[in-house]
Protein backbone atom coordinates (compact mmCIF):
# COMPACT_ATOMS: atom_id res chain seq x y z
CA UNK A 1 0.00 0.00 0.00
CA UNK A 2 1.32 3.61 -0.67
CA UNK A 3 1.11 5.09 2.53
CA UNK A 4 2.11 1.15 4.60
CA UNK A 5 1.17 -2.05 6.31
CA UNK A 6 -2.31 -2.65 7.70
CA UNK A 7 -3.47 -5.64 10.06
CA UNK A 8 -7.21 -6.05 9.41
CA UNK A 9 -9.81 -9.25 10.70
CA UNK A 10 -11.31 -12.14 8.93
CA UNK A 11 -15.00 -11.81 8.75
CA UNK A 12 -18.05 -14.81 7.82
CA UNK A 13 -21.27 -14.46 6.95
CA UNK A 14 -24.06 -16.75 9.04
CA UNK A 15 -24.28 -18.60 5.76
CA UNK A 16 -21.16 -19.47 4.25
CA UNK A 17 -18.90 -20.27 7.12
CA UNK A 18 -16.20 -21.75 5.42
CA UNK A 19 -15.82 -17.86 3.19
CA UNK A 20 -13.39 -15.39 4.76
CA UNK A 21 -13.70 -12.23 3.89
CA UNK A 22 -10.74 -9.97 4.82
CA UNK A 23 -11.82 -6.66 6.46
CA UNK A 24 -9.70 -3.47 6.95
CA UNK A 25 -11.28 -0.60 8.64
CA UNK A 26 -9.99 3.33 9.70
CA UNK A 27 -7.05 3.74 7.09
CA UNK A 28 -6.51 7.27 6.56
CA UNK A 29 -7.03 8.26 2.44
CA UNK A 30 -6.67 12.25 3.40
CA UNK A 31 -4.50 13.91 5.83
CA UNK A 32 -6.84 14.95 8.76
CA UNK A 33 -8.76 18.26 7.79
CA UNK A 34 -8.14 20.43 10.53
CA UNK A 35 -6.64 23.83 12.03
CA UNK A 36 -5.76 25.71 9.06
CA UNK A 37 -7.31 22.47 6.27
CA UNK A 38 -10.71 23.11 7.80
CA UNK A 39 -12.89 24.06 4.54
CA UNK A 40 -9.98 23.13 2.79
CA UNK A 41 -9.84 20.86 -0.13
CA UNK A 42 -8.09 17.20 1.55
CA UNK A 43 -4.25 16.63 1.21
CA UNK A 44 -2.84 13.19 0.53
CA UNK A 45 -2.52 11.12 3.66
CA UNK A 46 0.78 10.82 5.09
CA UNK A 47 2.79 7.46 5.19
CA UNK A 48 3.20 5.63 8.87
CA UNK A 49 6.09 2.87 9.62
CA UNK A 50 5.38 -0.35 11.25
CA UNK A 51 2.06 -2.48 10.86
CA UNK A 52 -1.10 -0.08 11.18
CA UNK A 53 -3.75 -1.81 13.02
CA UNK A 54 -7.09 -1.23 10.67
CA UNK A 55 -9.10 -3.63 13.00
CA UNK A 56 -11.69 -0.49 14.20
CA UNK A 57 -13.81 1.55 12.81
CA UNK A 58 -12.38 5.30 12.76
CA UNK A 59 -14.32 8.29 14.29
CA UNK A 60 -17.14 9.82 12.22
CA UNK A 61 -17.41 13.12 10.48
CA UNK A 62 -18.62 15.83 13.01
CA UNK A 63 -22.64 16.06 13.09
CA UNK A 64 -25.70 15.91 14.98
CA UNK A 65 -25.83 12.33 16.08
CA UNK A 66 -29.09 12.50 17.70
CA UNK A 67 -30.80 12.09 14.28
CA UNK A 68 -29.39 8.55 14.25
CA UNK A 69 -32.53 7.58 16.73
CA UNK A 70 -34.94 7.58 13.36
CA UNK A 71 -33.03 4.20 12.17
CA UNK A 72 -33.21 0.95 12.84
CA UNK A 73 -29.74 -0.29 13.89
CA UNK A 74 -27.68 0.62 15.91
CA UNK A 75 -24.14 1.73 15.00
CA UNK A 76 -21.05 0.74 16.32
CA UNK A 77 -20.12 3.40 18.03
CA UNK A 78 -21.05 7.56 18.42
CA UNK A 79 -17.55 9.02 18.17
CA UNK A 80 -17.01 12.20 16.06
CA UNK A 81 -13.82 13.81 15.28
CA UNK A 82 -12.53 16.04 12.83
CA UNK A 83 -9.44 13.37 11.74
CA UNK A 84 -12.28 11.31 10.10
CA UNK A 85 -11.17 10.70 6.36
CA UNK A 86 -11.05 7.01 6.31
CA UNK A 87 -11.63 3.81 4.55
CA UNK A 88 -12.92 0.95 5.24
CA UNK A 89 -12.34 -2.38 3.17
CA UNK A 90 -14.06 -6.14 2.66
CA UNK A 91 -12.72 -8.40 0.20
CA UNK A 92 -13.15 -12.20 -0.57
CA UNK A 93 -9.38 -12.07 -1.50
CA UNK A 94 -6.18 -10.78 -0.75
CA UNK A 95 -4.13 -11.80 -3.66
CA UNK A 96 -3.38 -8.85 -5.92
CA UNK A 97 -3.74 -9.88 -9.22
CA UNK A 98 -7.58 -11.25 -8.57
CA UNK A 99 -8.81 -7.93 -10.29
CA UNK A 100 -12.36 -8.06 -8.89
CA UNK A 101 -14.51 -5.96 -9.31
CA UNK A 102 -14.71 -2.53 -6.80
CA UNK A 103 -18.26 -1.55 -5.37
CA UNK A 104 -17.08 2.03 -3.47
CA UNK A 105 -19.97 3.43 -1.58
CA UNK A 106 -20.93 6.64 -0.66
CA UNK A 107 -23.05 6.69 2.21
CA UNK A 108 -26.22 9.06 2.42
CA UNK A 109 -27.52 11.51 5.20
CA UNK A 110 -28.73 14.71 3.12
CA UNK A 111 -24.82 16.00 3.13
CA UNK A 112 -25.22 16.82 7.17
CA UNK A 113 -24.63 13.51 8.51
CA UNK A 114 -23.91 9.82 7.84
CA UNK A 115 -20.76 7.58 7.89
CA UNK A 116 -19.04 5.38 6.01
CA UNK A 117 -20.33 1.94 8.00
CA UNK A 118 -24.11 2.32 9.26
CA UNK A 119 -23.46 -1.91 8.40
CA UNK A 120 -20.90 -3.74 7.08
CA UNK A 121 -20.96 -5.20 3.52
CA UNK A 122 -19.52 -8.57 4.32
CA UNK A 123 -22.05 -10.25 2.53
CA UNK A 124 -21.82 -8.41 -0.64
CA UNK A 125 -18.07 -9.19 -0.84
CA UNK A 126 -18.63 -12.70 0.28
CA UNK A 127 -21.59 -13.94 -2.28
CA UNK A 128 -19.82 -12.00 -5.00
CA UNK A 129 -16.78 -12.10 -4.86
CA UNK A 130 -16.57 -8.47 -4.94
CA UNK A 131 -14.48 -5.97 -3.16
CA UNK A 132 -16.67 -3.20 -1.02
CA UNK A 133 -15.03 0.37 -0.18
CA UNK A 134 -16.38 2.76 2.14
CA UNK A 135 -15.44 6.06 3.79
CA UNK A 136 -16.26 8.70 5.86
CA UNK A 137 -16.53 12.34 4.32
CA UNK A 138 -16.85 16.03 5.67
CA UNK A 139 -20.91 16.85 5.85
CA UNK A 140 -22.79 19.81 6.76
CA UNK A 141 -20.46 23.35 7.19
CA UNK A 142 -17.57 21.22 7.28
CA UNK A 143 -18.11 19.72 3.63
CA UNK A 144 -20.10 22.54 1.99
CA UNK A 145 -19.87 25.73 3.18
CA UNK A 146 -18.89 28.38 0.53
CA UNK A 147 -17.71 32.02 0.46
CA UNK A 148 -17.84 31.81 -3.20
CA UNK A 149 -13.98 32.48 -3.22
CA UNK A 150 -11.16 31.40 -2.95
CA UNK A 151 -11.43 31.89 0.82
CA UNK A 152 -13.54 28.41 1.14
CA UNK A 153 -14.37 27.38 -1.84
CA UNK A 154 -16.80 24.66 -0.77
CA UNK A 155 -17.70 21.44 -1.77
CA UNK A 156 -14.77 20.10 -0.11
CA UNK A 157 -17.04 17.11 1.03
CA UNK A 158 -17.01 16.12 -2.86
CA UNK A 159 -13.28 16.53 -2.84
CA UNK A 160 -12.83 14.14 -0.36
CA UNK A 161 -14.75 11.91 -2.25
CA UNK A 162 -12.33 12.44 -5.29
CA UNK A 163 -9.62 11.91 -2.97
CA UNK A 164 -11.37 8.63 -1.83
CA UNK A 165 -11.54 7.43 -5.38
CA UNK A 166 -7.87 8.08 -6.32
CA UNK A 167 -6.62 6.25 -2.92
CA UNK A 168 -8.82 2.90 -4.39
CA UNK A 169 -6.82 3.96 -7.74
CA UNK A 170 -2.93 3.86 -6.25
CA UNK A 171 -3.99 0.77 -3.09
CA UNK A 172 -6.93 -1.20 -4.65
CA UNK A 173 -4.88 -3.93 -6.19
CA UNK A 174 -3.39 -4.62 -2.75
CA UNK A 175 -7.04 -5.93 -1.32
CA UNK A 176 -7.59 -8.14 -4.57
CA UNK A 177 -9.43 -5.00 -6.55
CA UNK A 178 -9.14 -4.31 -9.74
CA UNK A 179 -8.54 -0.52 -10.51
CA UNK A 180 -10.34 -0.88 -13.98
CA UNK A 181 -13.26 -1.54 -12.86
CA UNK A 182 -14.77 0.65 -9.97
CA UNK A 183 -18.27 1.30 -9.35
CA UNK A 184 -19.43 4.35 -7.23
CA UNK A 185 -22.64 3.87 -5.46
CA UNK A 186 -25.01 5.41 -3.08
CA UNK A 187 -28.49 5.97 -1.34
CA UNK A 188 -29.74 9.32 -1.02
CA UNK A 189 -27.25 11.93 -0.76
CA UNK A 190 -24.91 9.63 -1.46
CA UNK A 191 -26.76 8.35 -5.00
CA UNK A 192 -26.74 12.97 -5.25
CA UNK A 193 -23.08 12.38 -5.06
CA UNK A 194 -22.51 9.52 -7.48
CA UNK A 195 -24.39 11.71 -10.00
CA UNK A 196 -22.74 14.83 -9.56
CA UNK A 197 -19.35 12.56 -9.76
CA UNK A 198 -20.81 11.40 -13.16
CA UNK A 199 -20.92 15.06 -14.36
CA UNK A 200 -17.78 16.68 -12.81
CA UNK A 201 -14.40 16.79 -14.39
CA UNK A 202 -12.53 15.81 -11.80
CA UNK A 203 -14.16 12.12 -11.70
CA UNK A 204 -13.39 11.75 -14.62
CA UNK A 205 -11.54 8.37 -15.08
CA UNK A 206 -11.57 7.33 -11.06
CA UNK A 207 -14.43 4.73 -11.98
CA UNK A 208 -15.84 3.20 -14.92
CA UNK A 209 -20.01 2.69 -13.66
CA UNK A 210 -22.50 4.57 -10.95
CA UNK A 211 -25.34 3.03 -9.40
CA UNK A 212 -27.79 6.13 -8.01
CA UNK A 213 -30.47 4.51 -5.06
CA UNK A 214 -32.71 7.16 -4.54
CA UNK A 215 -31.53 10.33 -5.80
CA UNK A 216 -29.96 12.21 -8.12
CA UNK A 217 -27.91 15.86 -8.53
CA UNK A 218 -31.58 17.69 -8.18
CA UNK A 219 -32.16 15.91 -5.35
CA UNK A 220 -29.53 17.50 -3.41
CA UNK A 221 -29.71 20.63 -5.88
CA UNK A 222 -26.61 23.27 -5.92
CA UNK A 223 -27.95 26.79 -4.24
CA UNK A 224 -26.50 29.61 -6.14
CA UNK A 225 -26.01 32.41 -3.06
CA UNK A 226 -23.43 29.98 -0.85
CA UNK A 227 -22.26 33.33 1.16
CA UNK A 228 -25.37 34.47 2.21
CA UNK A 229 -25.37 30.89 4.30
CA UNK A 230 -21.66 31.57 5.17
CA UNK A 231 -22.48 34.55 7.01
CA UNK A 232 -25.31 33.47 8.58
CA UNK A 233 -23.26 30.68 10.08
CA UNK A 234 -20.62 33.12 11.18
CA UNK A 235 -22.75 35.30 12.69
CA UNK A 236 -24.06 33.07 14.67
CA UNK A 237 -20.76 32.30 16.13
CA UNK A 238 -19.50 35.94 16.64
CA UNK A 239 -17.16 36.43 13.78
CA UNK A 240 -16.98 39.67 11.63
CA UNK A 241 -18.49 39.04 8.14
CA UNK A 242 -17.30 42.49 6.12
CA UNK A 243 -14.02 40.34 5.08
CA UNK A 244 -14.61 36.53 3.79
CA UNK A 245 -10.98 35.71 4.61
CA UNK A 246 -11.11 37.02 8.00
CA UNK A 247 -14.21 35.55 8.28
CA UNK A 248 -13.14 31.82 7.69
CA UNK A 249 -9.99 32.68 9.67
CA UNK A 250 -12.47 32.96 12.56
CA UNK A 251 -14.69 29.49 12.01
CA UNK A 252 -11.45 28.02 11.78
CA UNK A 253 -11.01 29.40 15.75
CA UNK A 254 -14.47 27.76 16.45
CA UNK A 255 -14.89 24.46 18.07
CA UNK A 256 -16.60 21.68 16.19
CA UNK A 257 -19.31 21.11 18.64
CA UNK A 258 -19.61 25.53 18.27
CA UNK A 259 -20.03 24.85 14.72
CA UNK A 260 -22.67 22.00 15.36
CA UNK A 261 -24.44 23.58 17.38
CA UNK A 262 -24.38 26.63 15.31
CA UNK A 263 -25.37 24.36 12.06
CA UNK A 264 -28.74 23.76 13.99
CA UNK A 265 -29.73 26.99 15.04
CA UNK A 266 -29.74 27.37 11.14
CA UNK A 267 -32.36 24.66 10.71
CA UNK A 268 -34.83 26.49 12.37
CA UNK A 269 -33.78 30.42 11.06
CA UNK A 270 -34.34 28.30 7.84
CA UNK A 271 -37.48 27.01 8.77
CA UNK A 272 -39.42 28.55 5.37
CA UNK A 273 -37.32 28.04 3.19
CA UNK A 274 -38.21 25.04 2.17
CA UNK A 275 -37.13 21.53 2.71
CA UNK A 276 -33.63 21.98 2.50
CA UNK A 277 -30.31 21.85 4.17
CA UNK A 278 -28.10 24.96 5.14
CA UNK A 279 -25.27 24.42 3.49
CA UNK A 280 -25.81 22.67 -0.27
CA UNK A 281 -23.80 21.55 -3.11
CA UNK A 282 -22.79 25.13 -5.18
CA UNK A 283 -21.33 25.99 -8.29
CA UNK A 284 -17.79 26.31 -7.45
CA UNK A 285 -15.97 26.54 -11.52
CA UNK A 286 -13.73 23.81 -9.72
CA UNK A 287 -15.35 20.51 -9.06
CA UNK A 288 -18.75 22.17 -10.70
CA UNK A 289 -18.05 24.16 -13.64
CA UNK A 290 -21.58 24.60 -14.18
CA UNK A 291 -25.25 23.55 -13.02
CA UNK A 292 -24.90 20.05 -13.25
CA UNK A 293 -28.28 19.74 -15.49
CA UNK A 294 -26.79 21.74 -18.21
CA UNK A 295 -23.71 19.84 -18.09
CA UNK A 296 -26.03 16.36 -18.40
CA UNK A 297 -27.67 17.81 -21.12
CA UNK A 298 -24.77 18.48 -23.04
CA UNK A 299 -23.90 14.75 -22.58
CA UNK A 300 -20.72 15.31 -20.80
CA UNK A 301 -20.97 12.08 -18.64
CA UNK A 302 -17.89 10.36 -16.86
CA UNK A 303 -19.58 6.68 -17.43
CA UNK A 304 -20.90 4.41 -19.91
CA UNK A 305 -22.73 2.52 -17.03
CA UNK A 306 -25.40 4.03 -15.11
CA UNK A 307 -27.80 2.27 -12.87
CA UNK A 308 -30.27 4.38 -10.87
CA UNK A 309 -33.93 4.24 -9.03
CA UNK A 310 -36.16 4.62 -6.51
CA UNK A 311 -38.37 2.97 -4.02
CA UNK A 312 -41.86 3.25 -4.70
CA UNK A 313 -43.00 5.18 -1.63
CA UNK A 314 -39.82 7.55 -1.25
CA UNK A 315 -42.16 10.11 0.80
CA UNK A 316 -43.49 7.55 2.62
CA UNK A 317 -42.97 8.07 6.16
CA UNK A 318 -38.77 8.37 7.25
CA UNK A 319 -38.24 11.68 5.56
CA UNK A 320 -41.77 13.38 6.21
CA UNK A 321 -41.49 12.03 10.08
CA UNK A 322 -38.47 13.79 10.83
CA UNK A 323 -39.90 17.08 9.51
CA UNK A 324 -43.88 17.03 10.35
CA UNK A 325 -44.49 17.03 13.89
CA UNK A 326 -46.42 13.97 14.95
CA UNK A 327 -46.60 12.69 11.48
CA UNK A 328 -48.47 9.37 10.61
CA UNK A 329 -50.77 10.59 13.20
CA UNK A 330 -53.05 12.05 10.55
CA UNK A 331 -52.60 15.44 8.40
CA UNK A 332 -55.63 17.99 8.47
CA UNK A 333 -56.27 20.21 5.67
CA UNK A 334 -54.46 23.24 7.19
CA UNK A 335 -51.15 21.45 7.66
CA UNK A 336 -51.13 20.30 4.31
CA UNK A 337 -51.46 23.62 2.74
CA UNK A 338 -48.79 24.66 4.91
CA UNK A 339 -46.56 21.71 3.82
CA UNK A 340 -47.45 21.47 0.25
CA UNK A 341 -46.66 25.54 -0.04
CA UNK A 342 -43.14 24.80 1.40
CA UNK A 343 -42.66 22.25 -0.77
CA UNK A 344 -42.57 24.00 -3.35
CA UNK A 345 -40.70 27.40 -1.83
CA UNK A 346 -37.47 25.55 -3.03
CA UNK A 347 -36.93 26.11 -5.74
CA UNK A 348 -39.84 27.60 -8.00
CA UNK A 349 -40.40 31.24 -7.42
CA UNK A 350 -42.95 32.95 -5.53
CA UNK A 351 -44.36 34.65 -9.09
CA UNK A 352 -45.38 31.01 -9.68
CA UNK A 353 -45.92 28.38 -6.12
CA UNK A 354 -49.53 29.41 -6.20
CA UNK A 355 -50.34 28.05 -9.78
CA UNK A 356 -47.70 25.49 -8.78
CA UNK A 357 -49.71 23.74 -5.34
CA UNK A 358 -53.42 24.65 -7.27
CA UNK A 359 -51.68 22.13 -10.52
CA UNK A 360 -50.62 19.70 -7.91
CA UNK A 361 -53.95 19.28 -5.94
CA UNK A 362 -55.47 18.62 -9.14
CA UNK A 363 -52.98 16.37 -11.06
CA UNK A 364 -53.38 14.25 -7.10
CA UNK A 365 -56.59 14.09 -6.87
CA UNK A 366 -56.36 16.43 -3.67
CA UNK A 367 -59.67 18.02 -2.62
CA UNK A 368 -60.17 19.81 0.64
CA UNK A 369 -62.33 18.08 3.39
CA UNK A 370 -60.78 14.94 2.56
CA UNK A 371 -60.58 12.64 5.77
CA UNK A 372 -57.13 12.59 5.77
CA UNK A 373 -54.47 13.86 2.98
CA UNK A 374 -51.07 13.15 4.54
CA UNK A 375 -51.10 9.79 2.00
CA UNK A 376 -51.48 12.79 -0.84
CA UNK A 377 -48.78 14.29 0.77
CA UNK A 378 -46.35 11.24 0.81
CA UNK A 379 -46.98 11.02 -3.29
CA UNK A 380 -46.13 14.28 -3.86
CA UNK A 381 -43.03 14.67 -1.75
CA UNK A 382 -41.74 11.74 -3.47
CA UNK A 383 -42.47 12.54 -6.77
CA UNK A 384 -40.87 16.06 -6.25
CA UNK A 385 -37.55 15.26 -4.66
CA UNK A 386 -36.69 11.72 -6.11
CA UNK A 387 -39.14 10.36 -8.81
CA UNK A 388 -39.03 13.15 -11.15
CA UNK A 389 -35.37 13.87 -10.69
CA UNK A 390 -34.70 10.34 -11.20
CA UNK A 391 -36.59 10.67 -14.67
CA UNK A 392 -34.85 13.59 -15.61
CA UNK A 393 -31.44 12.19 -14.98
CA UNK A 394 -32.35 9.24 -16.76
CA UNK A 395 -33.14 10.33 -20.14
CA UNK A 396 -30.62 13.29 -19.78
CA UNK A 397 -28.34 10.26 -19.79
CA UNK A 398 -29.48 7.61 -21.70
CA UNK A 399 -27.96 9.26 -25.14
CA UNK A 400 -24.38 8.67 -23.60
CA UNK A 401 -24.61 5.64 -21.41
CA UNK A 402 -25.69 2.44 -20.94
CA UNK A 403 -28.96 3.46 -18.66
CA UNK A 404 -30.69 0.80 -16.04
CA UNK A 405 -33.80 1.98 -14.19
CA UNK A 406 -35.75 0.73 -11.67
CA UNK A 407 -38.56 0.92 -8.34
CA UNK A 408 -38.39 -1.22 -5.83
CA UNK A 409 -41.47 -2.47 -4.27
CA UNK A 410 -39.69 -4.63 -1.72
CA UNK A 411 -40.82 -4.03 2.06
CA UNK A 412 -38.40 -5.61 4.10
CA UNK A 413 -40.18 -7.89 6.81
CA UNK A 414 -37.59 -6.31 9.39
CA UNK A 415 -39.29 -2.61 9.06
CA UNK A 416 -42.99 -3.25 8.30
CA UNK A 417 -43.76 -2.98 11.71
CA UNK A 418 -42.66 0.08 12.58
CA UNK A 419 -44.81 2.50 11.01
CA UNK A 420 -47.62 3.03 9.82
CA UNK A 421 -49.30 -0.30 7.33
CA UNK A 422 -50.44 2.36 4.46
CA UNK A 423 -46.67 3.00 3.60
CA UNK A 424 -45.16 1.46 0.72
CA UNK A 425 -41.32 1.07 -0.03
CA UNK A 426 -40.19 4.06 1.79
CA UNK A 427 -36.93 6.13 1.59
CA UNK A 428 -33.82 3.91 3.37
CA UNK A 429 -35.79 0.27 2.62
CA UNK A 430 -33.11 -1.30 0.22
CA UNK A 431 -30.14 -0.18 2.29
CA UNK A 432 -29.90 -3.57 5.05
CA UNK A 433 -31.23 -5.58 1.50
CA UNK A 434 -28.59 -4.40 -0.83
CA UNK A 435 -26.04 -5.00 1.99
CA UNK A 436 -26.77 -8.32 2.57
CA UNK A 437 -27.70 -7.68 6.13
CA UNK A 438 -29.99 -10.50 6.46
CA UNK A 439 -27.13 -12.73 6.29
CA UNK A 440 -25.47 -11.17 9.14
CA UNK A 441 -26.17 -10.45 13.27
CA UNK A 442 -27.56 -6.98 12.58
CA UNK A 443 -28.37 -5.29 15.96
CA UNK A 444 -31.13 -3.37 16.27
CA UNK A 445 -31.27 0.14 18.46
CA UNK A 446 -32.36 -1.82 21.59
CA UNK A 447 -29.63 -3.89 21.26
CA UNK A 448 -31.63 -7.20 20.17
CA UNK A 449 -30.85 -9.11 16.88
CA UNK A 450 -32.61 -8.26 13.92
CA UNK A 451 -35.02 -10.66 12.54
CA UNK A 452 -34.88 -11.52 8.70
CA UNK A 453 -37.45 -13.77 6.69
CA UNK A 454 -36.60 -16.15 4.31
CA UNK A 455 -38.31 -13.69 1.94
CA UNK A 456 -35.62 -10.87 3.06
CA UNK A 457 -32.69 -13.38 2.45
CA UNK A 458 -33.60 -14.39 -1.22
CA UNK A 459 -34.70 -10.38 -1.92
CA UNK A 460 -30.89 -9.55 -0.77
CA UNK A 461 -29.42 -12.15 -2.79
CA UNK A 462 -31.54 -11.09 -5.91
CA UNK A 463 -30.16 -7.51 -5.43
CA UNK A 464 -26.87 -8.19 -4.47
CA UNK A 465 -26.63 -10.45 -7.81
CA UNK A 466 -28.33 -7.14 -9.93
CA UNK A 467 -25.80 -4.56 -8.50
CA UNK A 468 -22.57 -6.90 -8.64
CA UNK A 469 -23.51 -8.28 -12.13
CA UNK A 470 -23.64 -4.33 -13.25
CA UNK A 471 -20.52 -3.99 -11.54
CA UNK A 472 -18.40 -6.67 -13.47
CA UNK A 473 -20.06 -6.63 -16.96
CA UNK A 474 -21.89 -3.28 -16.92
CA UNK A 475 -25.12 -5.11 -17.24
CA UNK A 476 -27.36 -6.34 -14.29
CA UNK A 477 -28.97 -9.62 -15.28
CA UNK A 478 -25.21 -10.82 -16.98
CA UNK A 479 -23.70 -13.30 -14.83
CA UNK A 480 -20.23 -13.86 -16.66
CA UNK A 481 -17.42 -13.69 -14.19
CA UNK A 482 -19.33 -14.03 -11.59
CA UNK A 483 -19.73 -16.96 -9.00
CA UNK A 484 -20.74 -20.40 -9.70
CA UNK A 485 -23.82 -20.14 -7.19
CA UNK A 486 -24.84 -16.36 -7.62
CA UNK A 487 -28.49 -16.38 -8.65
CA UNK A 488 -29.70 -16.24 -11.95
CA UNK A 489 -32.08 -13.13 -11.59
CA UNK A 490 -34.85 -12.09 -14.75
CA UNK A 491 -33.53 -9.95 -17.78
CA UNK A 492 -33.63 -6.61 -16.74
CA UNK A 493 -34.20 -4.55 -19.74
CA UNK A 494 -32.03 -1.54 -20.92
CA UNK A 495 -33.62 2.35 -20.41
CA UNK A 496 -33.93 4.32 -23.91
CA UNK A 497 -35.95 7.96 -24.39
CA UNK A 498 -37.87 6.01 -27.07
CA UNK A 499 -38.86 2.84 -25.03
CA UNK A 500 -38.59 3.85 -21.21
CA UNK A 501 -37.77 0.05 -19.67
CA UNK A 502 -37.23 -0.18 -15.87
CA UNK A 503 -37.29 -2.96 -13.52
CA UNK A 504 -39.67 -3.52 -10.87
CA UNK A 505 -37.82 -4.74 -8.08
CA UNK A 506 -39.23 -7.06 -5.91
CA UNK A 507 -38.59 -10.91 -4.34
CA UNK A 508 -39.58 -11.70 -7.97
CA UNK A 509 -38.69 -8.72 -10.14
CA UNK A 510 -40.20 -7.89 -13.72
CA UNK A 511 -39.71 -5.29 -16.25
CA UNK A 512 -42.39 -2.89 -17.21
CA UNK A 513 -42.28 0.35 -19.36
CA UNK A 514 -42.65 3.77 -18.75
CA UNK A 515 -42.41 4.89 -15.12
CA UNK A 516 -45.77 7.39 -13.59
CA UNK A 517 -45.24 8.56 -17.22
CA UNK A 518 -48.28 11.30 -16.80
CA UNK A 519 -46.34 12.30 -13.00
CA UNK A 520 -42.98 12.72 -14.57
CA UNK A 521 -44.32 14.73 -17.25
CA UNK A 522 -46.44 17.22 -14.58
CA UNK A 523 -42.96 17.74 -13.09
CA UNK A 524 -40.25 17.59 -15.78
CA UNK A 525 -42.66 19.94 -18.49
CA UNK A 526 -45.72 21.78 -17.37
CA UNK A 527 -44.39 22.91 -14.46
CA UNK A 528 -41.19 24.49 -15.85
CA UNK A 529 -42.89 25.59 -18.37
CA UNK A 530 -45.59 27.18 -15.75
CA UNK A 531 -42.64 28.64 -14.13
CA UNK A 532 -41.42 30.09 -17.64
CA UNK A 533 -44.39 31.56 -18.33
CA UNK A 534 -45.04 33.53 -14.42
CA UNK A 535 -41.61 35.35 -16.47
CA UNK A 536 -38.71 34.00 -13.93
CA UNK A 537 -37.32 30.55 -14.19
Amino acid sequence: MVSGKVRGTVQYTNDLPDKPVYTFKGIPYAAPPVGDLRFRAPQPAAPWEGVRDATELGPFCPQDMSLFALIPTKLSHTITDEDCLTVNIDTPTLEGNARLPVLLWIHGGGLILGMAEQFPYTSLAAHQDAVVVTFNYRVGPFGFLSTGDDSALGNVGFLDQVQAMVWVQENIRNFGGDPDRVTIFGQSAGAASVCYHVASPLSKGLFQRAISQSGVCQTCDTFPKPLERAVMLAEELGCDTKDTSNMVACLRQKSADDIIAAHQRLFVRLADEGFTVPFPPSVDGVFLPAHPDAILEKGQVNTDFYLLGVNNHEGGFLIPSSTVPNFGQGMDDETFSVMLKTLVRNPYPVSSQDDIVAVLCKAYGYRGGQNDPQYTFTQIFGDKMFFAPTAFVAERTAGSAHVYLYENQYIPSFLSADRPDWVGCDHDDELLIVAGAAMLDVPRQDGSIMAFSEKDKKTSLDYMAYWANFARTGNPSDRTGGPADSPTVPEWPQYTPDNPAYMKLDVTSSADVGLKTEKMKLWNDVIPKLVAASGKD
